[in-house]
This record gives structure tokens, sequence and C-alpha cells, in this order.
């Protein structure tokens, strides 16, 4: 035990000299979840339009002029041209669109707004048609109605009798409107089960970049602060004395742990917190999932660095580590890929703590709906460990 903690207490001292490995460990990760937070976290792009041939054109007052200034059609296709405005609405006849269409995101939302133009447009006169064919029906039945009055009243004063007052008849009653039936058309009611109408694309995205960041600052700090012990000689000094696998690897893992702790810890707090990314769950839930994620990384990359003699070759193993897994964590869709392809997915530590994650902090799922995602990130760093102890002193003979 002794042995364990000169270890620990040694790797402690060394990484807070390194003032570098301490700015890379804690600040760098903030400043990059930061620059992602504003990036996914933005407000969604209001697409620059215009319309030319708006005079005289009946669809003009449906293309508010506040949304759509009115140009010529030089200027409109100036202005195109220097992207100024990403597209424009020829108003002359049959409604046309005419768009930039080098960025596809913009193109998008532009066609998105002119058609829901269209679609008000559309309902709008539909609205109306509807009323004329109701007022029209109103008007016949009424004229129908008058008929028959004055043929009864002709009855009644070829029999002598004296005309009776006619009842206002039952068609001329305009039914009332159902207020809740109006309220629906003009406000839809949503419900959610997770989340709300204010959750963004960071909010989706945050726990699935909270495991990423994490993953990927610890793999590299560990990876390259535990090759540079092996460069230096002070690896085989400690296998040449009587310290055993497990205390080296021991040592190793509770010195760099507590600072990953620190930094997993710093992380999840800046997320949750400063950014104010969703979270309906425990912050201590989240805290658990990080800090097994952690000593996942943590362990692998003291694994992988074994097969690196210096720090580039270190960090060529992230294509091959930490690419896959941002693209299969979960980030993205992949529900449509091949099943092959999911199962790759199911082999690393990030898809979990993304599941995991996602189900705490947009779902608020208790300890019951996410211990199996901690458990197998436990089995991981368990896994990894392991193959460290045994694999330890034979890779020195290479």
């Amino acid at each position: 035990m002794g042995n364990i903690f000169a270890m620990t207490k040694r790797i402690c001292l060394q990484i807070i000299r390194d003032k570098r490995t301490l700015a890379l460990l804690i600040i760098a990760p903030l400043l990059v979840l930061t620059l992602v937070w504003y990036i996914f976290g933005a407000k969604s792009y209001e697409p620059k339009m215009a319309a030319i041939h708006a005079a005289g054109s009946a669809f003009a007052s449906t293309f508010k002029k506040s949304d759509y200034p009115r140009l010529t059609p030089a200027e409109a296709r100036d202005k195109l041209k220097n992207e100024k405005i990403d597209a424009y609405v020829d108003l002359k006849g049959p409604i046309e669109v005419h768009v930039e269409g080098s960025n596809p995101s913009k193109t998008g939302a532009a066609l998105k707004k002119v058609q829901t133009m269209q679609t008000a447009q559309v309902k709008a006169a539909k609205n109306m048609q509807k009323a004329i064919s109701t007022q029209q029906e109103a008007l016949k039945k009424k004229k129908q109605t008058q008929v028959i009055q004055q043929q009864q009243e002709a009855l009644q004063k070829i029999s002598g009798r004296a005309p009776s007052p006619a009842k206002p008849p039952a068609t001329l009653t305009t039914p009332t409107p159902d207020k809740n039936s109006a309220s629906t058309d003009q406000h839809l009611k949503i419900t959610y089960l997770h989340g709300n109408k204010d959750l963004n694309t960071f909010d989706s995205f945050g726990p699935a970049m909270l495991g990423i960041f994490v993953f990927l600052f610890i793999f590299m700090i560990g990876g390259v602060s535990f090759l540079r012990e092996r460069t230096t000689g002070t690896l085989d000094r400690l296998m040449a004395s009587p310290i055993k696998n497990y205390q080296i690897i021991t040592g190793y893992m509770a010195g760099f742990g507590l600072f990953v702790i620190v930094q997993s810890f710093i992380l999840t707090c800046y997320i949750v917190y400063v950014l104010n990314i969703y979270n309906v769950g425990s912050i201590w839930y989240v805290l658990i999932i990080v800090f097994i994620l952690s000593f996942s990384a943590l362990s692998l990359s003291i694994l992988l660095s074994t097969f690196a003699k210096n720090e580039l070759q270190m960090f060529q193993f992230i294509p091959l580590v930490i690419v896959p897994q941002i693209f299969l964590s979960g980030l993205f869709p992949i529900d449509t890929l091949p099943n092959w392809v999911q199962a790759i997915g199911k082999l690393m530590p990030i898809h979990y703590s993304t599941d995991a994650l996602r189900n705490i902090m947009i779902r608020g799922a208790g300890f019951n709906e996410w211990w199996f995602d901690g458990l197998i990130l436990a089995l991981f760093s368990l896994v990894f460990i392991t193959i460290n102890i045994l694999f330890l002193r034979k890779s020195r003979a290479m």
C-alpha cells in the first residue's frame, strides 16, 4: 500500500508542476465546449429574402414588405449573386423562387419560409371559399323560405283566414362556433413527454459532447503522460524494483485519477450550471457516469501507449480510437446503419455514456434506468486495467 501511495503522490506532484498539462486537462475542454455551445445553441438561421414585381400583384399582401423588401429584378439578381440575399420571390404571375444555392442549409431555410407563406395563403383562400359557400347556401335557403312564406300567405288569403305570424326559419340561425375548436385552429396544443419547446440542438447534443470531450482529453493526457514515463526510463526503474505490476498500474491510475475526477467535476458543473444545458436529472448521476467514463479513457490510453514509441505515434491512435466513437456514439442517428456497424458501436465506451447521460439529463432517468450502461463502462475500465497489469512487463521486452 505504501508503494501505491508513493507513486500516486509522485504523479500528482509531476502533473501540478506541468502547467501545460493542467491547462490542456482543464481549461482546453472548457474553451472548446463553449465554442460548441455557441455554434449549436444559436438560434435558427433566418434567411434574407426579397421580392420583385410586387406592385399590382395579388400575392403582395401575403409576402409582407418587412420580410420581403421590394427590389427591381436587376437589384435582386445583383444581391443574389453577391450573397447579400439568399433568395428572392417573383410575384408576377405564378410565384417563382430564385435561390443562391451554394449553401444547402440557407437554401432549405429560404424555401421553407416561402412554402410556409404559400401554405398560409392556401389555407386563407380555402377558408374564404368556405365562407362564401356558406353565405351562398344561406341566401339560397332564405330565398326558398321566402317563396314558401309567400305561397302560404296567398293560400290564407284565398281561404279567408288571417295570416299567421311566420316563424323565423331555422336555417337563418347562425350556429355559435365552438370555442374549443376555434382555439385549436389558432393555437395548437402540444405536450412533451421529455424536453420542452425551448430544447435546442446543443441540449440534444450536449450529453454526447460531454462524454466525447472527457474521453478525448483524458485519452490524450493519460497516454502521453504514461508514454513519457516509459521514454524517460522511469518505468524501467520501477519495474527493476520489487514493486508489483498491479501496484504500478494502480499508482498511475490513482495519481492521474485524482486529476481526472477534478476535470470531470469542473466540466460537468460548467456545462450544467454555466452553459445551462437542459438537465432534469440528478447532477450526481451525471457525475457518476462521467467519472466511470473518465477511468475507461485513462485505462485505455495507458494500454495503447504501450504500442507507441513517441508522442506522435500516440496521437496517431486518435483517428482509430476516438473518431469512430464520435460517429457511433449516438451523437448522430445510427439506427439506419447496417447491423454490423451498430454492433461495432456497442463495443465502444462513449456509446454507453451517451445513452446514460441522455437518459439522465433529458429524460430524468433514475438509477434503475441507467445502471446497465454504468456497469458496462465499469467493465470496460476493469478489462483495460487487467490487460495493463498482465501486459506491462511483457511489453518491455519488445
